[in-house]
């Protein structure tokens, strides 16, 4: 029930951001409609980047995990990169995206690379809590492949990916600010590479002075946080207490 309700709110943010304003927005006035859509475009972009960074972290982190051999090869160097700052990368892939003019995956890749290691390192650490008992009574009943994958290991971790997701989402709302305001990383770019959102709604009133626009987005943003965070994330938080182990 859960999936099939994120998967329609996920057409849903689809839709109206294929029907959102594109180029400059005027920030002389501010409108409920405009910070409306802006919000809903920003949730939608962090959205994806969430999905890709899960998508991407969940065969990573098995491989991560494989075995100690792999493990002591591959985490060091996972950890390094993870070290790296990600804004260090986001110039050169917004040239590379504004090449063949998708501008949007600029964003969603910066997003993804800020998101994808909080979710990585919860759950290795998750795997390196699931007891023996439960590894051995998997053998025993023949759970190995993917069925041990959806029936052990994923439920087992759940924790681990709720409590990551949730850091990850944090950090993408941070870096969001950044990710849609794209032109200050183009060469001689102007507001109009920027992708609409509340990101791109904050620098570009600042930098112009539009205080009204500024304050609007900035507790639009606010709210839709707290919003996210009581309705969603304490709620897993708590559910997800069933699942852990004692």
């Amino acid at each position: 029930m859960l999936l099939v309700t994120a998967f329609i709110l996920l057409i849903l943010l689809f839709i109206v951001h294929l029907v959102s304003p594109q180029g400059n927005i005027n920030l002389n006035q501010v409108s409920i409609g405009t910070i409306v859509l802006a919000t809903f475009n920003t949730l939608f972009r962090l959205s994806i980047a969430y999905l890709v960074s899960l998508l991407l972290s969940i065969p990573l982190v098995l491989l991560i995990t494989k075995s100690e051999r792999i493990e002591k090869i591959l985490l060091p160097i996972v950890d390094i990169v993870q070290s790296i700052p990600v804004l260090a990368f986001f110039p050169i892939m917004v040239l590379v995206f504004v090449k063949i003019n998708f501008l949007d995956g600029a964003a969603i890749f910066i997003l993804s690379m800020s998101m994808i290691w909080n979710i990585v390192f919860t759950m290795i650490g998750g795997i390196k809590t699931i007891p023996e008992d439960v590894e051995n009574a998997a053998k025993i009943f023949g759970a190995v492949g993917y069925k041990k994958l959806l029936y052990v290991t994923l439920p087992s971790i759940f924790p681990s990916i709720v409590t990551g997701s949730f850091l990850a989402w944090g950090q993408g709302w941070n870096i969001s600010i950044i990710a849609e305001a794209l032109h200050t990383f183009i060469p001689n770019g102007n507001p109009s590479y920027d992708l609409f959102g509340l990101g791109s709604l904050l620098v570009n009133s600042f930098s112009q002075s539009k205080n009204s626009m500024f304050l609007a987005s900035l507790v639009a943003m606010i709210i839709v946080i707290t919003l996210l965070n009581f309705f969603v994330w304490q709620k897993l938080l708590k559910y997800i207490e069933r699942y852990k182990f004692d």
